[in-house]
């Protein structure tokens, strides 16, 4: 029965697959005005009714449903669902110690989240991220808790999960792993860019990677040609190097990151008696609407010479 619920996944996945926005329909909307734009996304099938924000919600809500409904396996769905579902925690628990109102930053679906943090009762939520939240509480008793401070603790709390919900899994478990270790080298080189100390790379530092906190503090502190080599001893080397140096190097980071998670998705992705296909669809849809956003915002503020720079590899 399981093998058979794969099939059917991967299949409904690939299915899918075939309304997403290829490389010849994104030039047609990087060539377009912002209107024509927005016009041309209702013609690939995508909402017509708001603005861009709406629209990028609506295509977010559409995949986060499938997953919910098809997931081949409860692991699948969850891990694939995690990053919605944390992300509503940080913004629920902001809410509640501001008293701001941020329904509109809320993903559809996993409105079990906002009403627990609403009322106390973390029940339902993931054993680590109910852990967190119960620290967050009784740390702050009678002091608010800055934003960066919720945001550190959900973020450790979602990798917490990933990595633990993906266990058993290679290529989750590799992607999670990859994951982690790349938002933390990037920090690290946000930090030494933008002058940050070791204190500052600290709060940020995600544990459980590959990557030691106290080897990246002392590059943190080395000499340029010690920092730049702390990269270029890593597994994700080449994808530093590619970048260049300086805050120049922050974008092809961002966009490279991206590349190299989603290639982790493609070994296996025919395997129909796998999990792989269904996965990497859902990476490929998120990729579609992180590009979809970029190119929307740099029409809409007149910077079209940055989409090439921002564009995933899937669309060369």
């Amino acid at each position: 029965m399981a093998i058979i619920g794969k099939i059917f996944a991967n299949t409904l996945a690939s299915y899918e697959e075939k309304d997403l926005i290829d490389a010849d329909k994104l030039r047609r909307l990087t060539d377009a005005t912002y209107p024509e734009a927005l016009r041309l996304l209702a013609d690939f099938g995508w909402s017509d009714e708001g603005g861009a924000d709406d629209i990028l919600a609506a295509r977010t809500a559409h995949l986060l449903e499938f997953v919910r409904e098809y997931a081949p396996t409860d692991k699948v769905r969850d891990v694939l669902c995690a990053e919605f579902v944390f992300h509503n925690a940080k913004a629920a628990y902001k809410g509640k110690v501001s008293g701001a109102d941020v329904s509109r930053a809320l993903y559809g679906g996993f409105g079990y989240v906002a009403q627990g943090i609403e009322n106390g009762d973390y029940s339902e939520l993931p054993a680590e991220l109910a852990e967190c939240l119960e620290t967050l509480d009784e740390k702050y008793l009678t002091e608010k808790p800055k934003a960066r401070e919720i945001e550190a603790a959900i973020t450790q709390a979602r990798y917490d999960y990933l990595v633990a919900r993906s266990k058993g899994e290679r290529m989750l478990s590799k992607y999670v792993k990859s994951e982690l270790d790349l938002k933390n080298l990037m920090t690290l080189y946000r930090c030494r860019v933008l002058g940050m100390n070791r204190r500052d790379f600290g709060a940020m530092f995600i544990r459980g990677g590959s990557i030691k906190e106290s080897d990246a503090a002392r590059a943190l502190e080395g000499t340029d040609e010690a920092f730049y080599s702390f990269f270029a001893d890593t597994e994700y080397g080449e994808l530093f190097a590619a970048a260049g140096e300086g805050a120049d190097a922050l974008t092809e980071l961002e966009t490279g990151a991206d590349d190299y998670l989603y290639a982790l998705t493609l070994a296996g992705r025919d395997n129909f008696l796998s999990d792989v296909p269904f996965i990497n669809y859902f990476m490929r849809a998120l990729l579609e609407i992180k590009t979809v956003r970029t190119v929307l915002v740099c029409i809409k503020n007149g910077v079209t010479g940055e989409i090439k720079r921002r564009l995933r590899a899937i669309y060369d």
